[in-house]
């Protein structure tokens, strides 16, 4: 007996239902990342440098610690800083939530003897939750975490005997329930506005289309950050917009913004020829 073929509206079915999922997912995805920026902006300050000296200093009690080597203060940003067109336009490498480091030489480059007298010491002070880090190569120590209220203390192994002692922000309480908020918004809206584009003729529904197609490696990574970012423990905060800022990404995404930005212009002004004439 053979099989009835799909009539054509059981397949132009398939095909709207496709087209707005694939407008939802796009738009959601941006929603999540737009939330987790927001969110960040209300993050504290970063300690001054004496505040920081004296939190990390009680870690290596055998080395006397200075100014930090490196301060990196935005919430979030290429470090090094990018500026100007290619940041803009391109995006960039190396983009890092805030900290302070300390580049320590342990004595004998005792690595693992100095994580352990840290992790002491952090242990000692009950304002700390203190964690194991795990080590950034195969054959390094395992570090420490220690977390507060507001912020995460990190030591571990760079290089092959050298020890970094780290301040960094911990994530706000708001930023789980923005990106959730803003990326559902943006899912409404994406399912809506697709199907919108779709109706208004090829020029539009072209548009949407090429503007899903670039933003599509985005939106992929994206939704896989947001999983980790949810899964992930508050030592490691994550950008929930991370996907739109690597070099090549940030081109696509920027493309299919304004791609995404003509077709709702093309909608729009379909949308008033149709209205009646006074």
């Amino acid at each position: 007996m053979d099989t009835p073929e799909p009539s054509p509206r059981s397949r132009r079915g398939w095909v709207d239902w496709v087209t707005k999922l694939a407008g939802a997912l796009t738009l959601g995805a941006l929603g999540a990342g737009l939330g987790g920026w927001l969110a960040w902006q209300v993050s504290d300050d970063l300690p001054a440098d004496r505040f920081a000296l004296e939190t990390v200093q009680p870690l290596v009690p055998g080395t006397r610690l200075h100014a930090p080597d490196r301060r990196h203060e935005p919430p979030f940003g290429y470090d090094p800083p990018y500026e100007g067109v290619q940041a803009l336009l391109f995006g960039g490498d190396d983009y890092n939530g805030g900290y302070i480091a300390y580049h320590v030489d342990p004595p004998a480059q005792n690595v693992t003897g100095a994580i352990g007298v840290a992790r002491e010491a952090l242990v000692k002070d009950h304002y700390w939750k203190v964690d194991t880090r795990a080590p950034d190569l195969p054959g390094q120590a395992e570090g420490v975490t220690a977390v507060s209220r507001h912020l995460v203390v990190q030591v571990y192994q760079e290089g092959a005997g050298g020890l970094v002692l780290e301040i960094g922000r911990r994530e706000p309480s708001v930023v789980a329930p923005l990106v959730a908020l803003f990326g559902l918004v943006g899912f409404a809206l994406g399912w809506v506005g697709m199907r919108r584009a779709m109706g208004s003729g090829r020029v539009a529904a072209g548009t949407a289309w090429a503007g899903v197609g670039f933003l599509a490696p985005c939106t992929l990574l994206t939704y896989a950050v947001v999983a980790t970012m949810y899964l992930a423990p508050v030592t490691e905060p994550i950008a929930s917009w991370d996907a739109y800022t690597g070099i090549g990404f940030r081109l696509l995404a920027n493309i299919g913004v304004l791609l995404l930005l003509a077709a709702t212009a093309v909608w729009f002004s379909d949308s008033r020829r149709r209205l009646p004439l006074p």
